[in-house]
């Protein structure tokens, strides 16, 4: 059994590797689905009247999960103690339990899985509502582990989690790539020694937070071809 301990960080040039990973493990939000739009209406609901919000703050703290995204609206409407914890749960009742999927994303992890890789998912999110989304997708049966915010360890960028998850799948870090959209996932990786993906259309605020990444890419297709430098069979998968 792989067991958690510390290892080198190698920056990776973009677009070369060398690396054939048995196990891909993605963010949620804004990394398979976006589900930015469903949340901000549902804090636009919930605020006063005429509350102004700064909303690109408020998708960067997504990143940091749902709840610290309806704290960071509490606190720019200037709530008191009770009326923010009131406003939080408030919120918190009305999750979305669908979101659309980036384009590309069901043929990325279809194409995935046939090509014989392991898939996990390691979120920020509440387990709760990332069943709800996966399930409305039909995508539980892609993950063979999916860790989540309030299993007991860690929110990232803590590597906890994400080494679990590793180690839960006896996968040890240089045969992993993590696949996220935020600083919080780039830092992630970092701190646990993983090559990392960035995709550009997530939520992060500019490419200086997604270093050190050894992709950069806006459709999972860039993804693939990306892989199939060292997964021929991939491009096979995708194009049969």
């Amino acid at each position: 059994m792989f067991t958690v301990s510390s290892y080198s960080i190698t920056r990776v040039a973009v677009m070369m590797h060398h690396t054939a990973y048995s196990t891909i493990v993605f963010d949620l939000d804004g990394t398979l689905l976006d589900t930015w739009p469903g949340l901000l209406q549902i804090v636009r609901h919930a605020a006063p009247g005429q509350a102004r919000l700064d909303t690109a703050a408020l998708r960067r703290a997504l990143s940091l999960g749902i709840a610290p995204m309806f704290e960071r609206a509490a606190a720019q409407l200037a709530l008191s103690a009770p009326a923010a914890a009131a406003f939080v749960a408030g919120c918190a009742q009305h999750l979305p339990q669908q979101a659309p999927a980036y384009e590309g994303c069901e043929t990325l992890l279809n194409t995935l899985r046939a090509a014989g890789l392991t898939l996990a998912l390691c979120t920020n999110r509440d387990r709760a509502s990332t069943l709800a989304l996966l399930q409305a997708r039909g995508w539980l049966a892609h993950f063979s582990h999916i860790h989540c915010l309030g299993d007991g360890l860690p929110a990232k960028p803590d590597p906890a989690p994400l080494l679990a998850t590793l180690a839960r799948l006896d996968c040890p870090p240089a045969q992993a790539l993590f696949v996220g959209d935020s600083r919080i996932d780039a830092q992630c990786a970092a701190n646990s020694g993983l090559t990392f993906a960035a995709h550009l259309g997530g939520y992060h605020s500019d490419l200086a937070e997604l270093a050190p990444a050894a992709l950069h890419y806006d459709h999972p297709r860039h993804l693939l071809r990306w892989l199939a430098q060292t997964h021929p069979r991939m491009l096979e998968t995708e194009h049969g």
